[in-house]
């Protein structure tokens, strides 16, 4: 603002002569100059190549308790569907499995002996269905006090000796349990919260380790099949934590659930970890395939269509039955939420 005017007295001069007076000029003040447009928000596209991981290690954890009988033939036969991924398709991989119990030390995360003592299924077995049938059926003496997680941790980290040779440096991590009843693992040797943790930090990218859960229906679900007694809870959450495909036991056949999870482990990504945090509703998704561009549209729960989902903790989008060949190119082009801030 300028200062007001300055009036001035004339005074009679007393002196000869008269001295000239120039009054002073108003203020400089600084002026803050606004920028009459918003600077442009950045727009972001992450790019992926859909690239088969060349080793995945695959560990099943079964519950061996006294409930468990059908189940447990039932995964040995449908286990095909879950092969079909594998065979012939020049991965490198292991397949073994784990009992939930941690009370006897001869479990406690050791590799099930499958024939000729083989402790796990790789390209190299002459009978992969055969094996898995005769891993998978561990029988129900087991104790009734699951601890799958324990037990998954147990074969990776506890049982490096016997086990030695399964979990390799740079492969995918795949982890599949089977339960009809609650986790139940002590706070020994770690927590919930400290096995999400080491999954997700197991490998540089988290994309490469998925945890999939064929389980009890959570605690908030009505009871919707026979012998289900308790939720299996804790393992939904580390799913959902640690991303992979969750099925409820109730929802049988497991066809479906045995393909999905299946296609994940051979190493056909769905999900894509975004760069940035997006704008809400900026997402855009598109793949190309064999010289075609194809456009994917957000799934709108009112009308339960659209082709993908996103997921504000993970920071990623996943499709939910599409799945992008092997050397197709997927586009994920949104607004950066840090420069729509500014």
């Amino acid at each position: 603002m300028r200062p007001p005017a300055r009036c001035l007295t004339a005074i009679p001069l007393l002196t000869v002569g008269c001295i000239e007076y120039t009054p002073p000029g108003p203020e400089r003040t600084s002026e803050v100059v606004f920028n009459q447009f918003d600077p442009p928000v950045e727009t972001v596209e992450d790019t992926y190549i859909q690239v088969q991981k060349p080793e995945v290690d695959m560990l099943w954890v079964i519950d061996n308790s006294c409930s468990m009988e059908s189940e447990q033939e039932e995964v040995a036969a449908d286990f095909p569907l879950f092969m079909q991924y594998f065979l012939g398709s020049g991965l490198d991989y292991h397949i073994g499995v784990v009992s939930t119990d941690m009370d006897d030390p001869d479990q406690s995360g050791r590799l099930t002996l499958g024939p000729a003592q083989v402790r796990w299924i790789d390209e190299a077995t002459s009978d992969p269905m055969g094996a898995f049938a005769a891993m998978a059926q561990l029988g129900i003496d087991g104790s009734s006090v699951e601890q799958g997680i324990a037990a998954g941790y147990a074969a990776f980290e506890l049982q490096c000796t016997f086990n030695d040779g399964f979990l390799r440096e740079d492969s995918a991590v795949h982890v599949i349990v089977l339960s009809d009843e609650s986790d139940f693992s002590a706070e020994d040797p770690v927590t919930l919260g400290e096995y999400t943790n080491y999954l997700n930090g197991l490998r540089a990218d988290p994309a490469m380790v998925q945890y999939h859960a064929i389980v009890s229906p959570p605690a908030a679900a009505p009871d919707t099949c026979q012998g289900v007694q308790t939720a299996g809870d804790r393992y939904i959450q580390v799913s959902q934590a640690v991303g992979g495909v969750y099925r409820s036991l109730c929802d049988t056949p497991w066809s479906t659930a045995l393909e999905a999870i299946g296609l994940e482990s051979a190493g056909l990504r769905r999900e894509y970890f975004l760069t940035e945090r997006p704008v809400d509703g900026t997402i855009r998704v598109a793949v190309d395939d064999q010289g075609n561009t194809l456009l994917f549209d957000a799934f709108d729960p009112e009308t339960a269509l659209g082709d993908w989902v996103y997921s504000d903790p993970r920071n990623s989008i996943t499709f939910l039955s599409y799945v992008p060949e092997a050397g197709a190119v997927v586009h994920i082009t949104y607004d950066a939420l840090s420069s729509a801030e500014r």
